[in-house]
């Protein structure tokens, strides 16, 4: 605690903060300083949990004071370790969690420490459902804050898209509310625009009726996969916004041990179906029927069962890297170009890696582009598909191999996509430049105009960061 105590303002706060506050000398703080991404590995002057908004309040005077470093945590899955920094503080929001749906509202209300499988519990009792990631420990915050994808992308829109109000703490330790009505600016740049401009430490939502789905994944041999990957790209042209696709090529065979006989060793795509409405509804039928599937799973299933299908898979303690893009085309050569760098990647590994996909194709479009493009701080809506490469390691000789060939290998990929703005959340690349492509030249310019009102200093720093003028 000595630590917190030599530094200005250091006695003031520990006088009126509430949540643990944990440093080296903890038994707690190797826990407490650990992320989902393995390849993370920092040490901040104190980890401090906080349980309410005014221990928010608290040690965010601490940073400004003390002109400390300071980074939030909601649920730790930053890919660049935004989540954590050194020698400073590290504000975790993970006490706060607590999530009420109203059904007669449709509104949900979130803490900023909330998890997406926190959020589903809540909304899915009701039959209702915000659209929100692909893995249930993922944190609403930073998912949200960048935009937000997901299965029901193309049903509902982005994640921010489902905003009516947030409450947040600034810079100068204010606790205001953004929305359309109240500092719509903000409101404007909360959408897509990441956690530059304060900590939100509540999210007010609006929900929308579920009803059935149908789920699960049809399984093809890498070798069948241009031809599919290009069918469905043709098909989701015309496909109702009910209908969503993510195909994860290059699979370690061994994930289906019952088509051992069939596969003979050889990598794997599935293309995983959510569609919300009835199996015998012919948009289900005609994605069904493309290509020769070694396997169908497709059936009516309870979302939260979508929705944790993967959380073991990208579970936590592994490193990992990612590169990601946007398109408005699936194309002949894109097709061609992800299927054979996804075969190529396991002549680069050990037997040690981590086995899981190496390029996942996402569709999106459908009512993410309801809203124009300068509705909000999110840029990309015109793309049809999200296209990644994600790859794991748990040795420092793997990490040394995988991470070159996946900068490698994206700078190719990302020659074939016909749109400059990406992802922010999966956006790797530091920097002005980078963030410029992400957003757009005109967006960036407000974003920092937003900033400089709320966040003059850059106290807000750890994340992709929007520098104030």
């Amino acid at each position: 605690m000595s630590s917190i105590e030599k530094v200005p303002g250091g006695a003031a706060f520990l006088s009126v903060f509430k949540g643990d506050v944990i440093t080296a000398t903890s038994p707690s703080y190797d826990t407490a300083r650990s992320l989902w991404n393995g390849d993370i590995d920092r040490r901040p002057l104190a980890v401090v949990k906080a349980t309410d908004d005014d221990d928010v309040v608290a040690a965010i005077r601490l940073a400004r004071e003390a002109e400390l470093p300071l980074a939030i945590r909601g649920g730790g899955h930053s890919y660049p370790g935004h989540s954590m920094c050194d020698d400073g503080i590290t504000l975790d929001l993970s006490r706060m969690g607590n999530v009420v749906a109203d059904p007669t509202t449709r509104r949900v209300r979130a803490q900023g420490g909330a998890l997406l499988g926190s959020v589903d519990a809540a909304t899915l009792q009701h039959g209702l459902v915000m659209p929100a990631g692909i893995v249930s420990h993922t944190g609403l915050a930073g998912l949200a804050l960048g935009g937000g994808i997901g299965y029901l992308t193309r049903s509902f829109g982005m994640t921010c898209d489902s905003f009516v109000r947030l409450r947040l703490v600034t810079a100068e330790g204010e606790i205001i509310h953004a929305s359309e009505e109240e500092n719509p600016d903000l409101f404007w740049a909360l959408r897509g625009g990441g956690g530059n401009f304060g900590v939100v430490t509540e999210f007010e939502c609006s929900t929308q009726p579920l009803g059935p789905v149908q789920g699960g994944p049809l399984v093809y041999l890498m070798s069948d996969a241009v031809d599919v990957l290009y069918r469905f790209g043709q098909l989701m042209k015309q496909a109702p916004r009910t209908m969503s696709i993510t195909c994860a090529l290059g699979l370690d065979p061994n994930a289906f041990p019952f088509l051992a006989e069939q596969v003979a060793g050889q990598r794997l795509m599935i293309a995983n179906v959510v569609y919300r409405g009835e199996q015998d509804d012919e948009i289900l039928r005609e994605v069904r029927s493309v290509g020769k599937p070694l396997f169908d799973a497709v059936a009516t299933t309870d979302f939260r069962a979508v929705q944790t299908a993967f959380d073991e898979i990208a579970g936590y303690g592994a490193g990992w890297y990612m590169k990601s893009g946007l398109t408005r085309e699936l194309s002949q050569p894109l097709a061609e170009g992800v299927v054979e760098h996804a075969v190529e990647y396991h002549d680069k590994i050990s037997s040690g890696a981590v086995q899981r996909e190496v390029f996942a194709v996402q569709s999106l479009g459908g009512a993410v582009q309801d809203l124009d493009d300068d509705a909000t701080a999110y840029s990309g809506r015109a793309a049809e598909w999200h296209i990644g490469v994600e790859v794991g390691f748990t040795t420092a000789e793997d990490r040394e191999r995988i991470v070159p060939w996946t900068r490698d290998t994206w700078t190719k990929t990302k020659s074939l996509l016909d749109l400059s703005t990406s992802y922010v959340n999966l956006n790797f690349e530091p920097g002005e430049n980078a963030l410029a492509d992400v957003f757009g030249a005109g967006k960036y310019e407000r974003l920092r105009r937003i900033k400089t009102q709320y966040d003059p200093t850059n106290l807000f720093s750890h994340n992709f960061n929007i520098k104030p003028m």
